[in-house]
């Protein structure tokens, strides 16, 4: 035990290494002697692995406390409760530096624990975010632990511990060659740079991933109400690009939930953004078309209109679609958005007129009383839809009102400020991200071709015109080669 204890505690040395070369090589030849360790004790392990765990420093010596889990988490050993307060301690604080080197064996770690027989659902889900941005604290890389974790967090209903990690924007997606040629050890590393399929920390992902993901994290969103971030969720799988103008069956899912979440959001049937290719707008067309139909009624200045397209599809035609909680939504949102409208024509209106010149999609008809619209009204001041506000007055005989606000950016200078340091942060974590996209495009054939297509011209004396802009001279079905393969 003597013995293994040294070699698990040799690095990182005591004196640390004086730059990230010296740093790499060190770390890579301890991962090696800790691999060779323990291929060569690995019976012996089991007597003495719960003293060595305790020896060893999760934060301090990551390599080789994530080799020791790495034999020790089996099925047989899921009840020991010292071994989950292990594996818990460990992707809480392990050094996100050292695991560059062991992103195999966090990714087996990690594997493990998405099966969901080792932790209670709401710890797997916790822990898993947890590590992936302890790893890319970005998350702008999407790997392929990704999935799994959305996919237990909408199913289990836990969506709330994941929220940190599915409102980050990806931009990079492993199995993309990267140019980089600093160490691994290098800090300042885009993650794009060390998160890929050959650290080991991701395994490749493909374009139904890529879908699925996203209608995930906007089907979580709109459990949680979040109808902005779950329309631009939604809208990334609706716009992702295709071969040969194909449509997928998760993308038409994605684009009937987007119009749908796009009534909520804005009260209008929301447009198809122009990078949608010709081919697949028809085919959201051709089997949206219940869909469609709602949209039109939802416009509607009376509620008849939605009521009977609700009552021709059929509670079953939402329940089929995995609809039925959003297209209730929808008809709650309905007289919602009509009291919305109404201040574009008022500044003050009784709410005796609002109850008279709004319906409500459920009845088909106003609401029975004043005092119902006042719940209503007050509900949404109180969520932050309507800027208003009730008056009432005090003479028992005289109607309330609701006074529409105007819309205020007024801060305080301790609010300015504050929105001035969140901004800064934005742009100094985005750096490394566009340096990194950046130079993968200066590498891609399609830009190596227009750059000597251009240097070829100016060298005969002609002139690039606006049509020969390089986003222009890349064709369709380029838009996913060498990013992300089936």
């Amino acid at each position: 035990m003597d013995h293994c204890a040294s070699v698990l505690l040799a690095f990182p040395p005591t004196d640390p290494p004086k730059d990230n070369i010296q740093y790499d090589q060190l770390a890579r030849s301890h991962y090696h002697k800790v691999e060779r360790l323990i291929k060569e004790n690995v019976n012996n392990f089991s007597t003495f692995a719960q003293q060595l765990l305790d020896v060893v420093n999760p934060a301090t010596h990551s390599i080789s406390y994530l080799a020791l889990l790495s034999v020790l988490i089996k099925r047989e050993n899921a009840s020991q409760k010292w071994l989950l307060e292990s594996v818990t301690r460990f992707l809480l604080t392990f050094d996100a530096r050292q695991v560059r080197y062991a992103g195999i064996a966090l990714s087996n770690i990690l594997g493990v624990i998405e099966e969901g027989w080792l932790f209670p659902n709401s710890v797997t889900v916790e822990l898993l975010a947890t590590a992936l941005l302890r790893v890319d604290p970005t998350g702008s890389v999407l790997t392929s632990h990704h999935l799994p974790l959305v996919t237990l967090a909408y199913n289990t209903d836990n969506i709330d511990p994941v929220l940190p990690l599915i409102e980050k924007t990806t931009v990079f997606y492993p199995g993309i060659k990267s140019t980089e040629s600093r160490p691994l050890s290098d800090t300042k590393l885009p993650p794009s740079a060390y998160v890929t399929t050959g650290t080991g920390l991701t395994e490749k992902v493909n374009n139904t991933t890529v879908l699925k993901y996203d209608l995930l994290v906007g089907m979580c969103f709109m459990q949680k109400k979040m109808w902005q971030q779950a329309f631009e969720a939604l809208e990334r799988v609706v716009t992702y690009p295709t071969k040969d103008n194909g449509c997928s069956k998760i993308m038409v899912e994605a684009h009937n939930k987007w119009l749908l979440v796009g009534l909520l959001l804005t009260g209008k049937t929301p447009q198809l953004p122009a990078t949608t290719s010709q081919g697949v707008q028809k085919s959201y067309t051709t089997l949206g078309k219940p869909y469609a139909s709602i949209c039109e009624a939802f416009e509607k200045d009376t509620a008849d209109f939605l009521k009977s397209e609700l009552e021709n599809l059929g509670n079953q035609f939402w329940v089929q679609d995995r609809n039925l909680g959003l297209i209730r939504s929808v008809i709650a949102h309905y007289q919602r958005w009509q009291i919305i409208n109404l201040r574009e024509v008022y500044t003050k209106i009784s709410l005796e007129q609002i109850r008279r010149c709004t319906q409500s999609a459920e009845t088909g008809g106003p609401l029975g009383s004043d005092a119902e619209v006042e719940t209503l009204i007050q509900g949404m001041i109180d969520e932050g839809i309507l800027r208003g506000v009730i008056e009432k007055p005090l003479e028992d005989d005289k109607p309330a009102h609701l006074v529409f606000l105007e819309p205020t950016e007024d801060l305080s200078e301790a609010e300015f400020a504050k929105k001035l340091l969140t901004t800064a942060n934005r742009i100094k974590d985005l750096a490394p991200i566009i340096q990194a996209t950046n130079e993968r495009l200066t590498t891609t054939p399609d830009y190596l071709r227009f750059v000597i297509r251009e240097q070829a011209k100016a060298a005969g004396g002609q002139k690039g015109g606006v049509n020969n802009s390089f986003d222009l001279q890349v064709e369709d079905e380029d838009l996913m080669t060498g990013i992300i393969r089936s």
